[in-house]
Order: structure tokens, then sequence, then C-alpha cells
């Protein structure tokens, strides 16, 4: 038996200390969602049974049941992809937004569309509709200003909101918006 021991720790003891990493990993994952505020919650953009499950365990208030809820929830979670959804969380908490590419296209568009103001949001999806020029207009006056940037991050949140709803096909396809003359194949048979 000793000299087991001496070989390092068995298959069994092994895998144990896996489980208990999976376990802590998830248990502070559950942890965080529990804690974290309802609008950065929606952004993470979690399938309809996640966020079922994450709502139930936040929607308990006493202290005692609420650990248990958050226990159950460590387990729900184990049934889902923890490195996506740490990913998703990370993102979010970096920049806003669960998508970093869509998060990259929406900076591209906000920039484009204040230094080429409605030549640009004609092409911009949706564009020239009502908020989008008033937005336009006062993140333009800001920038020339020297205002805090309270205008141009309204225009981001709209735009981000404008490819949010938009096909993913349709957002990969404006992956190079200052690429003009490359454009020209296919606007709008997605």
């Amino acid at each position: 038996m000793t000299d087991d021991r001496s070989d390092g720790p068995s298959r069994r003891q092994i895998a144990k200390a896996a489980k208990r990493t999976a376990g802590d990993r998830s248990a502070d994952l559950a942890r965080t969602l529990m804690q974290m505020p309802e609008s950065t919650l929606e952004r993470l953009e979690l399938d309809e049974e996640l966020h079922a499950v994450i709502a139930r365990a936040r929607a308990v208030k006493a202290m005692v049941a609420r650990r248990r809820a958050e226990r159950t929830l460590a387990g729900d979670l184990r049934r889902h992809s923890l490195s996506d959804l740490r990913k998703r969380l990370a993102n979010v908490q970096a920049t806003g937004v669960a998508d970093p590419e869509l998060f990259h296209l929406a900076e591209r568009w906000r920039a484009r569309l204040i230094e080429e103001g409605s030549v640009a949001a004609v092409e911009f999806p949706g564009g020239t509709e009502e908020p989008m020029p008033r937005l336009i207009a006062q993140a333009k006056r800001e920038q020339t200003t020297g205002k805090p940037p309270g205008a141009s991050r309204a225009l981001f949140r709209h735009v981000i909101a404008v490819l949010k709803a938009r096909p993913a096909a349709a957002v990969a396809s404006d992956v190079a918006p200052d690429d003009d003359d490359d454009d020209d194949g296919d606007d709008g048979e997605d």
C-alpha cells in the first residue's frame, strides 16, 4: 500500500478532484449570476430554458432558501457549457455585449455615422428612420464641442439594438462597412 501512495494520486483521487473543481466553477458562476443586475443578465443573450432556470433561482428572496436555490442553479448550470457562459459573461462585463464581433461592428458603424453623417446612414440598416438623424447630429455636436460622450454612447446603443435585431447572416455581410467597392454583390438577398 505504501507503494501506491508514493506513485502519486490514484485515478479515483484525480477524478474526485476534477469533479470538485467543476463543482466549484459552477458554484462560482451561479453566485455571480445570482448577484448580477437584471440588465446585465439580459445582455448575456441566454437561451430561454437557461434564462428561466436563472430567473427561478433569482426569484427566491429568503436567505437560507436563496443559498439552496444557488446550489440548485449550480447543478443546473453543469448541464450547459460553462466555458461558453463564462466567455459571454466576460464579454458583457468588458464591453457590455455578449458578442465581441457585434461590438466591434457597432463601433465601426458609429464612427462612420459620426464622420459621414447622412451618407452612411442611408447604408446603415434602418438608418434614416427617426432617432438616427437626431442621434448622429447630437454625437457630431458633442464631438466638435468636446462634451462628455453621452450622445455618442446613445448612438452606439441604438446601433447595437438595430444590429442585434438583424439576422446573423446580414450582420456578417456588414463586417467591412468601409469597403464600398466590394459590397455590390448581395444587397438584401439574405
